[in-house]
């Protein structure tokens, strides 16, 4: 994980700090100048210096490096300690367009900010501290004297100057923030005016910020563990007789005149003391530096030793410098040969010399290996990622079976090879092989698995790996990347399943890699082994067991389902930088800008952000979300650095949403799981709403109690193209809520945003950005449904509209997705396992499942067509013409103008619709619409509780049963049931109209509604003023015949009998 660096420089002329001593006083520690860019603007007294380009240079601003042209790499604000405004210089926001003409022109983007003087004549002692973050690289070249500079002048003429990349490579990860310490006595100490210059020099990309600058005097007694001098971090040969030696600096104003200790202590052994004999005859000076040595030590033991080097020094003023901890690494070691085994209830314990491995049981057919190389099992995790393991009674058998012990269950045998220790994972029946080692464990930095691949062995899982679902010969990151380009990682989770019928979690915060090749390794970079796995039938069943024990997929309120629409409106309130985004009003103007808007274009509306943008903050905001709300539309919040004011937020204003950022949640890993528990449970615990929370960064376990976005994209057809597979493979890791901006917050154009928002509106949630597209084809920075004008206007609707009616087809999917784990947005293979053609990509990339039921295959071209549909085997329906498919094929060269969307419905299909509404429960949902299409036999649960509250966690919901029975061709019976609702929820209709519609070739002959024989209308306008009745349609969607029951109580059962 990414932790705060500390940068120390030191550069001192000692004879002159003893000349100074006689005439100056020091004020040791103490800060004597800051700036902390608060006001907003460059301070007095400073200035910018642009070497090339008059159009580019340093600026005072509270907002992130708002992504190049072309790369969108936006980056988070620093997180320094005062936030908000600080300096920034951005070339990469320019170096897609001009890099050509400046390199042509050997121009470079070189600019400074200078300080305006600073009295340091009184100073005995002058270190410069400051935060920064950056990223550079070596696009379009470098220059040799290339580097960030920080650069001291006492004259202004002559500089000293630092390179404080830290070390850092091209487009290496930078912490946020790197806290830089440096010694400038020697160039400011006793001089009147002192000037400090930042400089970027000799690179084009991407950007630099810098905050909470300050001077101030040495300690008076700083003595500081610098580094180990004789070990590396990775690499070493131990021996029997290794000496560590370590250097040690004084940062203090004064020379240590007395004898001082260091300590070193190794793993658990006992510490080992060196005194260093400094006296006023052998002074240790300031800013000197020494090595201490220590007695040889055998390190042959293990391959991981722990390392903790400290300095005791009376009246040392700062402890936190003291102290140096180590890990340091020999090759990879192996287990080894099994030399002792003690078996329990539910688990093995096995012993290979100094290391262990136990095997726990905690169902029949979940198991866990743990290892721990020096025997001492560590949890970092804690209960962060696996939140229940529930301990069954397990019938686990033991025996001795010569070259390996046997550990089998009902649902799997386990083999563990003796030499060296090995595992090999079988069927129950000890036969059939799901997996084996191909070697043994190694550890060290990294902990590595080697398993071997099957023939047609096809991987899973991963989280969210932007642009691909199936990972067969490649190889996927699981590491917070920060790319939300095709080919990043936003939100990774250390999971995989395989079509062999197993799972498995490595229970970690540690970064790895997973290398589906021939020989499979799966790597983390810790020195532990910690995987849980999971035995089933199905892929289905995988994620069932997964979630079992890192919590199911939240199930988000109702209106969530709805679109959301986020900017910053109130940029007005207070001082910005002319490069923010949103409108230069306050908060209530989100009413007339949007929230009219949307009413006035007759747009379809769920939620609204109105302060997403850095530093926005808000205005009047109790008052504005009763108005959103009176308007159909509930109110989020952007937050940028903590909840802190979340009880208030969410209980007296009546907020129902957070959206966290990156500059928050940014090193990911623990930092977002615990980021969005928070924020989740700050909504839950000041209210009696369900949390619904937005986040980047995630890991496993964030499906809980997040949706998972994939950062800042510019709209295109390739966004497009590679969102599609990015959704079934997050779902395959349980990510049930999985989306991208619609048409991105950059970019982006009139058709790819209305060819983005069909086909996502076929998905749980979504939302728009506006304000970031300045780069829009189209010139339209914001992103609402209408603002391209006719015909993307009316397209846009019909969608948003369509999205409206589908609630309780999706709300039924995501209730499924809360109690199971299987995902809405569904890769073919979920649904059709045994049809080779949906395990890899080549077929099935570009397209999904929506629950059992749709086929959605979005228009990623632009082009009225789309090609490379494939269908699985079984009856298809088209959605817009009722044209039945024979399956088992491949359309190309399908009609798709703009205004359709390819969409399939699967024969068997029943579709749930409400009433027409603009927003969540405008109405009631009192007429249900089932869209049937009768193939065999056929159901569909519907489930349905407040949509609100958290009391369906209590049983309070209701689920209903529709059967079906039948075929479509007009000639054999169709029988269709509505069986009782069971269960009750507050609000729960006591009756309702149902209207079906039949898709079937022929009219009928008769309808019989509970044996009763239904009256038929001769024209659809009878029809549509009849009480109850049916209607047969031949010329809708190749055959419809639509039934209008009167009211039934929803506790009855209702038979309907079609014969023709």
């Amino acid at each position: 994980m990414k932790q705060i660096s500390l940068l120390l420089m030191f550069l001192v002329s000692f004879g002159y700090l003893q000349a100074q001593k006689t005439t100056i006083k020091p004020a040791y520690g103490q800060t004597f100048w800051k700036e902390d860019f608060s006001d907003g603007k460059l301070p007095t007294g400073w200035n910018f210096i642009c070497k090339n380009d008059s159009t580019l240079n340093w600026t005072v601003t509270d907002q992130p490096f708002p992504g190049s042209y072309a790369h969108s790499q936006q980056a988070p604000p620093i997180a320094s300690k005062s936030r908000g405004f600080h300096l920034q210089y951005a070339p990469g926001v320019r170096v897609d367009k001009a890099y050509r003409k400046w390199k042509k022109n050997n121009a470079w983007a070189d600019a400074s900010v200078q300080t305006g003087a600073i009295d340091c004549s009184n100073k005995h002692s002058v270190v410069l501290k400051f935060q920064q973050n950056f990223m550079w690289n070596d696009y379009g070249g470098i220059r040799k004297d290339a580097g960030l500079f920080v650069e001291v002048s006492s004259d202004g003429t002559t500089w000293k100057e630092y390179d404080v990349r830290n070390g850092i490579e091209s487009e290496g990860e930078c912490a946020n923030p790197m806290n830089i310490e440096l010694n400038i006595t020697k160039y400011a100490a006793g001089k009147k005016t002192v000037y400090l210059r930042f400089s970027w020099r000799g690179m084009y990309a991407w950007y630099w910020m810098v905050d909470d600058i300050e001077l101030q005097e040495s300690l008076e007694a700083d003595l500081a563990a610098f580094d180990i001098t004789s070990h590396k971090s990775t690499g070493n040969s131990f021996t029997k007789q290794d000496v560590f030696s370590f250097s040690v600096i004084n940062l203090g104003a004064e020379d240590i005149k007395q004898r001082f200790d260091c300590f070193l202590k190794i793993d658990k052994r006992e510490p080992v003391k060196v005194s260093v004999d400094a006296s006023a005859q052998k002074p240790f000076k300031v800013i000197d530096t020494l090595k201490v040595s220590f007695p040889s030590v055998d390190l042959t033991d293990i391959g991981i030793h722990r390392i903790k080097f400290y300095t005791s020094l009376q009246g040392d003023k700062r402890a936190s410098n003291d102290t140096l901890n180590r890990v340091l690494y020999s090759q990879a070691y192996s287990l080894g040969e099994v030399t002792n085994v003690t078996k329990g209830e539910n688990e093995v314990l096995f012993a290979c010399h100094n290391a262990q491995l136990k095997v726990i049981f905690y169902r029949d057919d979940i198991f866990r290996m743990w290892m721990a190389y020096d025997g001492e099992f560590t949890n970092p995790a804690g209960n962060d990622i696996v939140i229940n393991a529930p301990i069954k009674p397990v019938s686990l058998k033991w025996t001795d079976e010569g070259s390996y012990y046997l550990m089998s269950t009902p649902k799997l045998a386990l083999r563990a090879f003796k030499s060296p220790l090995r595992f090999a994972l079988y069927r129950a029946d000890n036969s059939t092989l799901i997996w084996e080692e191909t070697k043994g464990l190694t550890y060290g930095e990294q902990t590595v698995q080697y398993v071997n691949r099957g023939d047609d062995e096809y991987f899973y899982g991963g989280g969210q790996q932007n642009g691909r679902f199936s990972h067969r010969g490649k190889k996927i990151k699981m590491n917070i990347d920060y790319n939300w380009e095709d080919g990043g990682n936003p939100n990774p989770a250390p999971f995989f399943m395989s079509n062999k019928g197993y799972g498995a979690l490595r229970n970690t915060y540690a970064p790895g890699e997973y290398d589906f090749q021939q020989t499979v390794s799966l790597s983390h970079t810790e020195a532990r082994f910690d995987c849980y796995y999971f035995v089933g039938n199905t892929l289905q069943d995988i994620l069932g067991s997964y979630t079992d024990i890192t919590g199911k997929p939240f199930l988000m309120p109702r209106w969530a389902l709805s679109m959301g629409d986020a900017n910053c409106y109130n940029r007005g309130a207070k001082p910005s930088s002319s490069n923010s985004t949103g409108t230069k009003g306050t908060t209530p103007d989100v009413i007339k800008l949007i929230a009219d808007n949307y009413i006035k274009n007759n747009m379809p509306r769920g939620w609204i952000l109105p302060n997403d943008g850095y530093g926005c903050g808000y205005t009047k905001l109790d008052s504005v979300v009763k108005e959103l709300h009176k308007r159909g539309f509930y109110t989020g919040l952007w937050t940028e650095s903590g909840v802190e004011k979340i009880a208030r937020e969410v209980g007296e204003y009546g907020t129902r949403l957070c959206k966290l950022d990156v500059a928050w949640v940014g090193p990911g890993y623990k930092f977002a799981i615990d980021g969005v528990k928070s924020a989740y449970e700050g909504i839950e615990n000041n209210s009696d709403a369900r949390g619904f929370v937005w986040s980047v960064c995630g890991w496993a376990g964030s499906h809980r109690h997040s949706v998972l976005w994939t950062g800042d994209q510019s709209g295109s057809w390739n966004y497009i193209k590679w969102h599609i597979p990015t959704l079934v493979g997050s779902g395959l890791s349980a990510q049930n809520c999985a989306t991208g901006d619609v048409d991105g917050i950059f970019g982006g154009s009139d058709s790819t945003y209305t060819r983005d928002i069909q086909w996502k509106c076929f998905t749980p949630v979504f939302m728009t950005m506006s304000g970031w597209a300045s780069n829009n084809k189209n010139k339209i920075v914001d992103k609402q449904p209408w603002l391209f004008g006719e015909p993307y206007t009316s397209i846009n609707r019909k969608y948003l509209m369509l999205k409206q009616r589908f609630t309780p087809y999706m709300y039924t999917l995501c209730n499924e997705a809360y109690e199971t784990g299987v995902p809405a947005v569904r890769g073919l293979l979920l649904e059709f396992p045994k049809d080779t053609l949906t395990w890899g990509e080549e077929k099935t990339k570009y397209e999904y499942m929506l629950g059992k039921s749709l086929l959605v295959a979005p228009v990623y071209k632009s082009e009225g067509k789309r090609d490379g549909i494939y269908l699985p085997e079984g009856k298809w329906f088209d959605y817009w013409s009722g044209e039945t498919i024979s399956g088992g094929k491949t359309l190309n060269n399908y009609p798709a103008p703009l205004d359709k969307l390819p969409l399939f419905v699967r024969g068997g299909a029943i579709l749930p619709l409400y009433p027409q509404m603009m927003y969540d429960a405008e109405r009631a949902a009192d007429t249900l619409t089932l869209d049937i299409y009768p193939a065999g036999q056929s159901n569909f649960t519907l489930y349905e509780d407040d949509g609100l509250t958290r009391e369906h966690r209590k049983g309070a919901f209701a689920k209903q049963l529709f059967e079906c029975t039948g075929e479509c061709d007009g000639v054999q019976p169709i029988l269709f049931t509505i069986n009782p609702s069971k269960g009750e929820y507050k609000g729960k209709l006591q009756e309702r109209v149902y209207l079906l519609q039949i898709h079937v070739a022929k009219k009928p002959h008769r309808i019989l509604i509970n044996a009763e024989t239904a009256k038929g209308s001769k024209s659809k306008e009878k029809f549509a003023t009849a009480a109850e009745g049916w209607y047969f349609d031949q010329t809708d969607r190749n055959g419809v015949v639509t039934i209008k029951t009167k009211k039934f109580p929803v506790a009855s059962k209702i038979n309907f009998n079609l014969t023709f």
